[in-house]
């Protein structure tokens, strides 16, 4: 084809070398996280010898491969452009492709928050940080995806790595107080790396972690704030089914970081009762009982490990399922029988199955949300969620035989938690089975 005018070539050759940029940081930001998974691998016992190491390096070269083979396609490409065109039209003067630094604001909009803007047609990333356009939130997306795609044959790093984004984001605005106007926190692009609420963090958010290492390479004109926000919703985009959880439209932007956030740990819920999440997510940040069920179902996502907060396993049923972004949280919890397991002890929390295969686990603030539990727990009185459910050959479900022989209470109709089970209910989305996630896409982007 041929080509009106000097402006729309410029934009092919700049197409070009914007493309092969990018592809070189993600390749870098790959390479350099994968001795740190290997080191992660070798400290949680699962490589004794050198095989992860080399399955992880063939994975990347096959990679690298792939890479190269599509920067020889963009060279062909730019070759034939200055064959046809000679050189780059108008000399090194580019057109301003810069997106509008003050995009408008909707008339209910936070100050300070701002939707993405378009800005002009084929926007490129901006380095001011007061600006956020749709091109860099969708490129957020991308490299998200691209990081992720490269942690293969490893299902319970990869559950980890996607949760622990999404829990990142969580643990940074889950410190909000509404009720203190001097330092009330919330999204500010810092956790408190030494409180215990925040074990494990560190595999996420640290010097050799690949997402850190694209924060620092390709969006530190960003704040952390806002791309610890935008890095969870791709997250939660490409896990849903058929990526039916677009946040796009919902993103504001326009949070400031903090260098240091003492005290924000403190604020966090514990995993102790529903008197943790109804202080956290009602008192102090002014949700509702629906917004604290659905931010609950994240948990969906990830897996928890004794090595980091003590209680291991996953919510659902395997690693597999645990980088699905779905209502699966809930109908485990109404299904499956659980039974608390290491009572007495800080790590208290519940699971269910025989053992032996992928370790279970929910919190005591995730099953109080339809079980009356809390005075049970603080005696240490086992019982168990489904005494009638029994294994082909006759074993009651429950496994152990003292939590069998007691069915944890659901709440009163006149209990006022009792609404926490009804929109668990209400997130299961009809009689089970069935596959609509609507009600809990609906109830998480608003409260999210």
């Amino acid at each position: 084809s041929t080509f009106s005018d000097d402006w729309n070539v410029s934009f092919l050759f700049e197409e070009v070398e914007e493309e092969e940029e990018n592809e070189a940081v993600i390749t870098s930001v790959i390479d350099n996280s994968a001795d740190q998974q290997q080191q992660q691998l070798v400290l949680k016992g699962q490589s004794n010898d050198n095989d992860s190491a080399m399955q992880l390096r063939h994975n990347l070269i096959g990679q690298k491969k792939r890479q190269r083979h599509t920067k020889r396609q963009k060279k062909t490409k730019m070759n034939m452009l200055k064959k046809r065109h000679g050189r780059r039209p108008g000399g090194n003067n580019r057109p301003n492709r810069q997106p509008n630094p003050r995009p408008n604001q909707r008339p209910n909009q936070r100050p300070g928050q701002q939707r993405p803007s378009g800005g002009q047609s084929r926007p490129t990333l901006s380095s001011n940080p007061s600006c956020f356009s749709t091109s860099t939130y969708d490129s957020i997306d991308e490299d998200i995806f691209k990081i992720a795609s490269s942690i293969r044959n490893d299902d319970k790093t990869k559950s980890h790595f996607l949760g622990g984004i999404v829990r990142l984001a969580a643990h940074d605005f889950m410190d909000y107080d509404r009720r203190n106007e001097d330092n009330p926190m919330g999204p500010d692009g810092c956790y408190d790396v030494n409180h215990p609420s925040n074990d494990g963090l560190e595999t996420i958010w640290c010097r050799n972690c690949a997402l850190r290492l694209l924060y620092e390479k390709k969006y530190s004109g960003l704040s952390r704030a806002d791309f610890w926000v935008a890095s969870a919703n791709a997250v939660i985009r490409q896990t849903s089914v058929r990526n039916a959880l677009n946040l796009k439209e919902t993103f504001k932007w326009g949070r400031k970081d903090r260098a240091a956030c003492r005290g924000s740990g403190d604020r966090l819920p514990e995993s102790n009762s529903c008197n943790e999440v109804e202080d956290v997510f009602l008192t102090k940040m002014g949700l509702r009982w629906k917004d604290a069920v659905a931010l609950m179902g994240g948990h969906t996502l990830g897996r928890g490990d004794r090595s980091f907060s003590g209680h291991h396993g996953t919510w659902v049923d395997t690693d597999k399922d645990a980088q699905v972004f779905d209502k699966a949280y809930y109908e485990e919890l109404f299904t499956n029988p659980w039974r608390p397991r290491n009572m007495g002890r800080r790590n208290q929390d519940w699971t269910t199955g025989r053992g032996g295969g992928n370790p279970r686990v929910m919190l005591n603030t995730d099953v109080c949300l339809v079980f009356d539990i809390e005075e049970l727990v603080k005696q240490e009185k086992p019982c168990c969620t489904r005494t009638n459910s029994y294994y082909p050959d006759g074993t009651n479900r429950c496994v152990d035989r003292e939590a069998a022989r007691k069915k944890c209470p659901m709440y009163s109709q006149h209990d006022e938690r009792q609404v926490a089970t009804d929109h668990v209910r209400e997130m299961l989305g009809g009689s089970s089975p069935n596959n609509n996630n609507r009600p809990f896409y609906t109830a998480f982007a608003e409260a999210w």
